[in-house]
């Protein structure tokens, strides 16, 4: 059967092996042959095919495959026997297995089990796609046996299929889609429970399922938004069943790749329950292994997290610290077998780069004795570490100690620093304080590997990023004592170079700033060198030198460059210990990566500067630099800078290091455009019901709903907001508040400034008055400004947000009512006497935001004493267009597997919604409205084609022609399609011919 070519390419090394297959195999090979040749026939135009239906043809033909079969494990699988036999198996199997013949198909199905299992990976060299037809069309039809089989067959193939390509994978994902294979196996799923099935029944197709959405991402929607599989899942997860918890611990990880279905496994709480019960050390390692790595997949995000985090926190860390230290009674290292365990648990002790309250829990379950006993060996069992001297053979065990776990440990160790307390102080054991020891570590093997590896030792390249900025988040750790242990010991280790280092540092920055060097010509290297330099710009002691040879002007160069080049750098793109997941099997998850995001050089870069910036200014307001040792040549050039950064759309880190940075030239907060609309309300006398009367009389109309949403402390006690009857009966009526007369006039024109507008500017002699009324008030994130304490780890920019006085509470004291008077969105008007949709609002909050509204409000006329304004559009954009005004953002359509799996018919509401703001936009106009309307309205259109004709449809109604402009040419390619169909009927003749045309200018393109 093998080509004559081959065989004469191959020559005597093919004969050579030919003879040492042994004549009984042989013989069996050509038994198989001769019976396989009874049915399988040259089709025209589709190959060869298996065309026979004669049951005992089928029969002698699986006899003849089984005894083949079973002389296999003698042969290499890479044979030309068995490459040559496999293919016409394949053949047959996938024909015999469309048999009406019970006792024939039984047989077949598990004669394909045992030849998928004998293959393994080496089935991706052969074509399984009819085989695979014929075993999902099979699946949800026979007994339980057959199921098994087919379950086991099937996820052997799609398993050991490797690596495809694209059109490979399309064509088998066509293949499950056509089979409806994913809803059988939940069918065959759901059916388990009865007590009737074996564990093999579940666990198969558990495990098949797992496979098929671990691989082919879109099927998820289809297994997690099956609540009644979902709690068959957390049935079988409660059973005292090994093997199934496992199954459903591993589906779950699966799931939890999508962001929703993470969300929907945290809603159930028994199965969360039982998920982080199987962390303990009461299950097996295998169990534990499997909820350790689904708890990192439910933890991709910060938000999600905290799902998790809120009510198991405790749980789940003692899990964590059990598998870190489970081994340390009965060794000095980790054992061979625990290291997958240990690994994993490593994985999920990542959980420290969000804020919570897990952090407390890490620390009184002794992280820190858990990393130190990882990093240089248990420290309990070892006489040289009771009493331990910081020293190089302390160095030595951590380098004897070789483990791929040591980028965790720094990690890790570097995410505690940040988030803890300024008082925090580690707990000490016996005479070894593990967390003194941790640090001394770090800023050693740090020191190593940032002064050019100078010492005798030479970790592996891949230590140094996590090292490094482990010591980086150390020195600038909240903590007084942290910061201050680590800055001690880095000093000492980096005096005996002199400024050698530091040089090396500023050489390296002076050929970025000026050019001379790609920005990422090397990301790691480039990396590793800031972050080198942001740890010497935290010593007090190397300070004046940097700032004296211009490195802060080449910080702020590189920023520039960096501004400008728009290079995106994530830490996960050059650090390796990060990727235990591809990107590419991760869904509709939001929000996800470090603080840093994809800006990690310019995120080093603001650290750098952070540290010298206090120094430098106050080396300038001292005068003890000289006019030509000036600190950065361009001030105004270097806010401008950092005041794009924070209107830019880089991430967060980045963000809150410029807003910091700014705070030192006298701005405090982020400008915004719904504080610059604010800031009109601040000046509104007329809607204001609160007055504040300073002790030297002077006074402030305020309003309450700005107080409540902003600054609650400066409302008075007895009564949050006024009473909503009163006000009605007298809208004039202000509540008057005295304050007391520590406050002064200035100081509270301040605070309602930020209150107002999140953002003022303040010279330095206001300072001090400012941060005792900050405090005063509890507006904690001015307070940290004004104190220039640098940015709490993880933490998001102050925004003006007045989204809380949307909550309905006692004490909104809602004046006026928007009604929807569209059709768009379903509306219960039982829940209410009004009979059409509406919406509560403030006037001041409509009145700061839109000019239509506030001439309204001034005209006089009858509507601007009205309680109710009607408002053309429908129930769903009337609420987007409210939370506009409260919160300054248009709530976007995320494009994930919940909108791709959505009603069409709920589709088109949502798309409706942005075409009635869009057209209310410029009657009232709301510029930014109409312009993220479109915006919306255009990535949806380009993303899904089908729903265009309809939105086209509804934007022509409306006048909105540049909708059906987009739209049009969206679609132009489906113009002989769609008049053939009879979809063009609905259309306009306007529309209509605007499709002929565009569709002609597409055609002419094409030719």
């Amino acid at each position: 059967m093998g080509s004559s070519s081959k065989a004469g390419n191959k020559g005597g090394r093919k004969m050579k092996k030919e003879k040492e297959i042994s004549d009984q195999t042989l013989t069996l090979r050509r038994r198989l042959h001769e019976a396989l040749s009874l049915g399988i026939r040259q089709i025209e135009n589709k190959g060869r095919r298996w065309r026979c239906t004669d049951a005992e043809i089928q029969s002698h033909s699986l006899r003849a495959i089984s005894a083949f079969i079973k002389c296999m494990p003698s042969v290499p699988l890479q044979h030309s026997l068995i490459k040559e036999s496999v293919p016409d198996m394949l053949l047959a199997l996938g024909g015999i297995l469309q048999s009406e013949n019970e006792s024939i198909l039984c047989l077949a199905v598990d004669l394909t089990m045992e030849l998928v299992c004998s293959l393994g990976k080496s089935i991706c060299q052969y074509h399984v796609l009819d085989i695979l037809m014929s075993l999902s069309c099979l699946l949800p039809t026979y007994k339980v046996s057959v199921v098994v089989s087919c379950a086991t067959a099937l996820n052997r193939i799609l398993t050991n299929l490797g690596a495809m390509s694209y059109q490979y994978s399309e064509e088998v994902c066509e293949v499950i889609v056509k089979t409806n294979l994913v809803r059988s196996v939940i069918c065959v799923m759901q059916g388990y429970g009865d007590g009737s099935q074996p564990v093999e029944y579940f666990s198969e197709t558990a495990c098949l399922l797992k496979t098929i959405i671990w691989r082919w991402p879109s099927f998820r929607y289809h297994v997690w938004s099956n609540s009644k599989l979902m709690d068959v899942l957390q049935g079988i997860s409660a059973r005292n069943d090994t093997l199934n918890t496992r199954r459903v611990l591993q589906l779950c990880s699966a799931l939890a790749l999508c962001g929703n279905g993470a969300r929907k496994i945290l809603e159930n709480e028994e199965l969360v329950s039982k998920i982080v019960g199987c962390t303990g050390t009461s299950h097996l390692d295998s169990v534990r292994l499997e909820a350790l790595k689904l708890c990192q997949h439910l933890t991709r995000s910060a938000e999600v997290s905290s799902l998790l985090t809120d009510s198991y926190s405790e749980q789940i860390v003692q899990g964590i610290i059990g598998a870190l230290g489970g081994w340390r009674s009965c060794s000095k290292i980790v054992p061979t077998d625990q290291i997958p365990l240990v690994m994993e648990a490593f994985r999920a002790a990542l959980i420290t780069r969000w804020a919570g309250n897990h952090h407390f829990f890490f620390w009184s379950n002794e992280i820190d004795r858990a990393l130190l006993d990882n990093l240089i060996g248990n420290c309990s069992r070892s006489d040289q570490t009771r009493g331990m001297v910081l020293c190089d053979e302390l160095i030595a065990k951590v380098y004897d100690n070789i483990t791929n776990t040591r980028p965790f440990i720094w990690d890790i160790l570097g995410w505690l620093a940040a988030y803890c307390e300024e008082d925090f102080v580690p707990k000490t054991t016996g005479k070894l304080c593990c967390l003194d020891v941790l640090i001394f570590c770090a800023c050693a093997v740090a020191k190593d590997l940032m002064l050019k590896r100078r010492s005798s030792f030479s970790p592996d390249i891949s230590e140094a990023e996590p090292v490094a900025r482990a010591v980086l988040m150390l020195v600038t750790s909240p903590s007084r004592y942290i910061a201050l242990k680590s800055k001690s010991w880095l000093f000492e280790m980096a005096r005996p170079y002199g400024n050698d280092g530091l040089e090396s540092f500023l050489l390296f920055l002076k050929l970025i700033a000026g050019g001379d060097v790609p920005l990422v010509s090397d990301n790691l290297q480039t990396a590793i060198n800031l972050i080198g330099f942001a740890c010497y710009s935290a010593l007090p002691d190397f300070q004046k030198t940097i700032v004296k040879k211009k490195g802060l002007q080449m910080i702020s160069d590189i920023i520039e460059r960096c501004l400008k080049s728009d290079i995106h750098v994530s830490r996960s793109t050059i650090v390796s210990h990060l990727r235990s997941i591809p990107e590419e099997k991760t869904c509709c998850w939001n929000h996800v990566g470090d603080w840093e995001g994809g800006d990690v050089i310019l995120f080093y870069c603001l650290q750098a500067l952070s540290q010298l910036i206090s120094f430098s200014m106050l080396e300038c307001n001292q005068h003890e630099i000289t006019s030509e040792e000036v600190v950065v040549s361009d001030a105004d050039g270097l806010v401008e800078k950092l005041q794009f950064i924070l209107h830019s759309n880089s991430s967060q880190g980045p963000k809150r290091y410029a807003a910091y940075i700014l705070s030192f030239f006298g701005s405090f907060g982020t400008q915004s455009k719904l504080g610059q609309k604010m800031e009109r309300a601040l000046n509104e006398n007329e809607l204001a019901d609160l007055q504040f009367v300073l002790s030297n009389g002077q006074s402030l109309r305020v309003h309450s709903v700005i107080l409540w949403a902003r600054c609650p402390d400066l409302l008075p006690k007895e009564t949050s907001l006024k009473d909503e009857q009163e006000s009605e009966q007298n809208p004039r009526t202000r509540q008057e508040v005295r304050m007391s007369d520590r406050v002064d006039y200035y100081s509270l024109i301040k605070i309602l400034e930020y209150t107002y507008t999140g953002f003022l500017r303040l010279e330095e002699d206001h300072l001090k008055p400012l941060k005792i009324l900050a405090n005063c008030c509890r507006l904690k994130s001015l307070s940290l400004m004004l104190h220039r304490k640098l940015p709490t780890w993880g933490s998001s920019s102050p925004s003006c947000d007045f989204t809380k006085a949307l909550e309905p509470t006692e004490s909104s004291c809602f004046d006026i009512i928007l009604e929807a008077e569209g059709s768009g969105g379903a509306w219960d008007c039982s829940i209410c006497q009004l009979s059409r949709p509406h919406v509560h609002a403030h006037k001041i909050i409509l009145w700061a935001n839109c000019n239509y509204l506030q001439a309204l409000f001034r005209s006089g006329m009858h509507e601007s004493y009205s309680q109710i304004i009607k408002v053309p559009v429908g129930w769903i954009a009337l609420t987007k267009l409210v939370n506009y005004f409260y919160s300054g953002k248009l709530l976007r359509i995320e494009t994930d597997c919940t909108w791709k799996n959505m009603d069409k018919n709920q589709q088109l509401l949502q798309l409706q919604a942005y075409v009635e703001l869009s057209s209310l936009a410029e009657f009232w106009l709301l510029e930014e409205v109409g312009d993220e309307s479109l915006d919306i309205i255009f990535s949806c259109l380009e993303a899904d084609q089908k729903i265009s004709a309809d939105i086209i449809h509804y934007a022509a109604k409306l006048s909105q022609w540049k909708i059906v402009e987009v739209g049009v040419s969206s679609i132009a390619h489906l113009y002989p399609k769609m008049r053939h169909a009879g979809d063009l009927e609905k259309l306009s003749e306007e529309v209509v011919e605007m499709l002929r045309t565009e569709y002609v200018r597409y055609s002419q393109k094409g030719s």
